[in-house]
């Protein structure tokens, strides 16, 4: 399967959002061919035109991308690795501090999709997200035609 965008566009897309380069403290190109390869599994191409697939499927590719370095322990990580350590993070629907609190409306469509939630845990998820939800919400139209459904009249 061809992907829909290379680590070089990626890179031009998100120039100002990452440090690249080839140490561990950097994102490198495997780290980049990485989050594009995993964010095939949730990509719907026939969803996008032309002109707006190479940008959605960069987005959720940098979202897979970071929650890829974060389950790694980040950038600098000590020299064994976190991933053993790593916790998932969940979705944060209200927090409170003492008197202080704060609470987030997401839809239930969202929170209920084993695929779209994952995409609240990064801002390229929500970016994600906004650019795919007007996508799912079908049209219906009503076309006249013979009724051979048993109920009463001919036609529609």
């Amino acid at each position: 399967m061809t992907l829909p965008a290379t680590v070089a566009e990626f890179k031009a897309q998100f120039d100002r959002d990452f440090i690249y380069g080839s140490g561990k403290e950097t994102i490198r190109d495997q780290d980049i061919s990485k989050a594009l390869t995993e964010a095939t599994s949730v990509f719907n191409a026939d969803l996008w035109d032309t002109s707006e697939l190479k940008p959605a499927f960069l987005y959720a590719s940098a979202h897979f991308l970071v929650l890829n370095i974060q389950m790694a322990g980040g950038l600098n990580p000590s020299p064994t690795g976190k991933g053993i350590d790593n916790r998932g993070g969940g979705i944060t629907q209200s927090k409170s501090v003492a008197q202080v609190s704060i609470q987030y409306g997401i839809p239930q469509t969202v929170l209920e999709s084993p695929i779209l939630n994952q995409f609240l845990r990064s801002d390229y998820g929500l970016r994600y997200l906004q650019m795919i939800t007007p996508r799912l919400v079908g049209n219906v139209a009503v076309v006249g035609g013979f009724n051979d459904t048993g109920g009463p009249g001919g036609t529609i």
